[in-house]
């Protein structure tokens, strides 16, 4: 490989690290503003999120991209504000696709600031280059410590 060829590698594979750290951020930043179309727009068609059952311990309920426009709004429509933090981001691009392993944290406010659900642990996300970008194609969070109860999903949220 000429020296040209592997400064154009290298650049592409900055260019790529920070397009999926820019899509790791808007997914958190999509939970917390409620915009549920770029949260949902953040994925393949083909997509999923899973996410630890809270009533079957050791298994997941995964939710399609058709699913999250209803379900991710009824499920964060609990909470009157969350905070999710995404940082850590330990990326591995191999041509187009890739994957990753962030740390998460998570607040979720119920009723007043002082009470709320937390969540830490981390996020595991596989990844396909679309025309449109990078788009998830599996984000899957696992707990490594919780504080608080998560609050009952209340119908019409």
């Amino acid at each position: 490989m000429s020296n040209a060829q592997e400064q154009a590698r290298q650049l592409q594979w900055l260019v790529d690290r920070a397009a999926l750290g820019e899509l790791l951020h808007s997914f958190a930043a999509a939970l917390d503003t409620r915009d549920y179309a770029t949260y949902a727009g953040n994925f393949a068609q083909d997509g999923v999120l899973e996410l630890p059952d809270p009533k079957r311990p050791g298994e997941w309920i995964v939710m399609q991209k058709a699913e999250m426009l209803e379900k991710v709004p009824t499920s964060i429509g609990r909470y009157s504000a969350t905070h999710h933090i995404s940082s850590n981001h330990q990326l591995r691009i191999d041509g187009e696709r890739a994957s990753s392993r962030s740390y998460l944290q998570a607040v979720h406010v119920q009723g007043s600031m002082r009470e709320h659900w937390s969540a830490g642990g981390w996020y595991d996300c596989e990844y396909r280059r679309t025309p449109a970008g990078w788009k998830f194609t599996r984000v899957r969070l696992t707990a490594v410590w919780l504080e608080g109860q998560p609050g009952e999903i209340r119908p019409g949220s």
